[in-house]
């Protein structure tokens, strides 16, 4: 299979990105997904430092990066030195074409070398401009460098909520926090450009990872603004068994997900083969089986020990339960039900290979996203695009000399 057709909602947008690691690009990768032209400006020397940095646990080099493919599909790259007044008028000359600015550069960053939003609006208004940073425009952390394993996952109270009380607490995978916030970031830019379809307006628009982070914890942190009381991790000792997880037979995890527990009490005593437990006093419903949820989990435990995860699985669905496998990521690039929503997209890489990319996650049925190229190297697309601004091959040599471009 080839790259897909040019398609989706953004088509006709120009977007130029000045972004590191994963968020900032996340964000405009997803808007290339939906059909913008995306231009990635880096540092000549060495470009985005996701280049660098193979995925964890890989200890050889490979011909592809899973991490710059997967947040730097569908963009042209240009390596600019913005450090130079000469790259800098490069990128500000891009922004006067764009419609849209993203980035997750710290603030003081931008303002040092001209790129703040009051530096870039006077030359075009209608600009939209999306940053990202770790803690917010405000305050004091305003300029904290950050991470979302900081700043959304353990500043923002997940890490601290999950895991066995007797535990430490979990750590998070690599861009747990980046790939939903650039995903939001995406949104507040549909949301913008919509506003400016109506007014003519550009605005600048900001997410930070704290923020972001809170908002995936928004239940508990209601709850805690409401009550005063936050969470503790209970792990498995939960007071309610039917959500819960448990292992089978072959060691295979899953997840009981029935919040409405006594609506499927009998139908789940049934499909488990214990229907004397209906008749259990100490589980005659839901506040009752509460105060005896310990007994009712190291119960459920011996049962769900007898089958495979494959049988419970067959009985779960005969009943019409609420579940789900706790998969491996090796399981879940093979789901049937992942490959049947055409959740991989194959597209031909500049190895010789060709490489499966994950689609961001929003379908659209009038305007289908696309995944039209792989990610650019280093400023290979650098004298193409300035060729296409007015730059002659005088002012691209020129450039090079200063040490603007590379």
């Amino acid at each position: 299979m080839g790259f897909d057709a040019h398609t989706g909602p953004l088509k006709g947008i120009k977007v130029v990105e000045m972004g590191i690691w994963v968020a900032g690009p996340a964000a405009a990768a997803v808007l290339g997904d939906w059909g913008a032209e995306v231009i990635k400006v880096e540092n000549p020397a060495g470009g985005d430092p996701v280049r660098a940095l193979m995925a964890l646990g890989i200890a050889v080099q490979l011909p592809v990066n899973p991490s710059v493919e997967m947040d730097n599909r569908n963009k042209r790259g240009v390596a600019v030195n913005v450090r130079t007044t000469q790259g800098q008028e490069v990128v500000k000359r891009l922004l006067r074409d764009a419609d849209v600015f993203v980035t997750n550069l710290r603030a003081a960053a931008l303002q040092r070398v001209g790129l703040a939003y009051a530096d870039v609006r006077a030359d075009n208004p209608r600009l939209i401009y999306a940053a990202l940073s770790g803690y917010g425009t405000r305050g004091p952390e305003k300029d904290r460098a950050a991470f979302d394993y900081a700043a959304f996952w353990a500043r923002a109270g997940a890490m601290a909520s999950l895991g066995e009380p007797e535990g430490p607490p979990p750590s998070q995978r690599p861009a747990m926090g980046d790939h939903p916030a650039g995903l939001a970031l995406a949104g507040a830019v549909a949301a913008a450009l919509y506003h400016r379809e109506r007014t003519g307006e550009g605005q600048e628009l900001h997410l930070s990872l704290f923020h972001a982070g809170m908002w995936m914890m928004a239940t508990d942190v209601e709850t805690c603004l409401v009550t005063g009381l936050g969470p503790a991790p209970t792990g498995r000792a939960v007071p309610n068994p039917l959500w819960n997880h448990y292992k089978a037979k072959d060691d295979k995890w899953f997840h009981l997900v029935m919040l409405q527990a006594d609506r499927y009490w009998p139908r789940f005593c049934e499909a488990i083969g214990r229907p004397d437990l209906l008749d259990d006093e100490r589980y005659a419903n839901v506040v009752v089986r509460a105060g005896n949820s310990l007994a009712l989990i190291a119960l459920l435990d011996t049962v769900f020990a007898t089958k495979t995860r494959a049988e419970w699985s067959e009985l779960f669905d005969r009943f019409d339960l609420v579940w789900g496998p706790v998969q491996s990521i090796a399981e879940v690039i093979r789901d049937p039900q992942a490959c049947a929503l055409g959740t991989f997209a194959k597209v031909p890489h500049r190895s010789g290979e060709e490489i499966e990319v994950l689609r961001s996650p929003i379908e659209f049925s009038a305007t289908p996203g696309s995944i039209r190229r792989t990610a650019p190297e280093l400023g290979e697309h650098t004298e193409e695009v300035l060729l296409e601004y007015g730059y002659t091959w005088e002012d691209i040599a020129a450039l090079k000399e200063q040490g603007a471009i590379g």
